[in-house]
């Protein structure tokens, strides 16, 4: 079997697998890697906390970061939200300057008892590294 044939078949065997493979695979080849919604990059949930209080929790995608001064919540009356934010990290962003993010997973507290049917108001703006920033996401978050 020829060289060409063996990375035909290898580039083909590549296409069928999970989709961050593919992405990575694509990166080798020159291609763009898959882009995520701003709801899979960053994963937002709502959830009751060990506490019996409300908590918030962001699964961050690799590559994927948060703006922690774009973070905005507030409670089913409207009332603003001051959540204690993590410190995050410093960062040189092309489009704000001087910021601070936050990546990985992230847990915050939002002082509000986890009742059934207890809701949130959500706003968060993030990027994936060196490809593109989102539009500033809006969405309410309910517990079940």
């Amino acid at each position: 079997m020829g060289r060409a044939l063996r990375v035909a078949l290898a580039v083909l065997a590549g296409l069928s697998l999970a989709p961050g493979v593919r992405a990575d695979i694509a990166e080798l080849l020159g291609g763009s890697p898959q882009v995520l919604s701003p709801q899979q990059a960053f994963a937002p949930e709502l959830v009751a906390g060990t506490d019996g209080m409300l908590e918030l929790r962001f699964t961050i995608a690799p590559g994927h970061y948060l703006y922690r001064d774009r973070l905005a919540v507030t409670g089913a009356d409207g009332a603003a939200l001051a959540p204690a934010l993590p410190a995050g990290e410093p960062y040189d962003d092309a489009e704000f300057g001087r910021v601070t993010v936050l990546r990985g997973p992230q847990r915050i507290a939002l002082g509000i008892p986890a009742r059934p049917g207890a809701g949130i108001d959500l706003r968060y703006q993030g990027c994936a590294e060196g490809r593109l920033c989102y539009a500033p996401v809006r969405l309410h978050l309910q517990l079940p």
